[in-house]
């Protein structure tokens, strides 16, 4: 998918989020293509509908199904998450870098379609690839904490961290017993 369809999409699946109340009976499909739209995102009520169920399947969204037209709306749950996170405020803080005069000296092998993703955006401004026979070698300071380890294994096999080496280890762990459990 290219870059500007995949920015169009995520743009429109944010403003979507937005529009969503916090409690029942929620906003029919039909209503939030007239919000979408006023918002300046020109979408088919069908668009609306399997972004809703796309969106369901990450965010706590729920389908109140007791009369038609369905209404959706965020679940009780959420609306301590929903009060209290901002997405661009989260992007902006780049969870990744590490305070000034803090942080985990991250090396890494990547490989070149990760490294072409990391150039437009950079874990930090210290960041650093040197491209091998292979692949890119990933030179960074980040912060140490859960959101690096996420996004550590959520580059699959394009990334294979090479120092710090308890790093290194506890990564193998974590994928060699996901792994396992795909074995049977």
């Amino acid at each position: 998918m290219p870059f500007a369809t995949t920015r169009a999409t995520l743009s429109r699946q944010w403003a979507l989020l937005r529009q969503l109340p916090s409690r029942s009976p929620g906003v029919t499909s039909a209503e939030l293509v007239w919000r979408l739209r006023d918002v300046g995102f020109s979408v088919s009520k069908r668009t609306v509908e399997r972004d809703l169920n796309e969106l369901s399947l990450i965010f706590p969204l729920e389908r109140n199904d007791k009369s038609i037209p369905f209404g959706w709306h965020w679940s009780a749950s959420a609306g301590e998450l929903r009060g209290h996170f901002d997405l661009l405020d989260y992007l902006r803080d780049d969870p990744l870098k590490a305070a000034p005069g803090q942080g985990l000296a991250l090396q890494a092998w990547v490989s070149d379609a990760l490294a072409r993703r990391l150039r437009e955006t950079p874990l930090g401004a210290d960041m650093h690839l040197t491209a091998l026979e292979q692949g890119h070698r990933l030179r960074a300071t980040v912060s140490d904490d859960a959101p690096l380890r996420w996004w550590l294994l959520g580059q699959g096999d394009d990334l294979m961290v090479e120092l710090p080496q308890a790093l290194r280890e506890e990564i193998g762990r974590i994928l060699a017993s996901a792994a396992a459990r795909y074995r049977d």
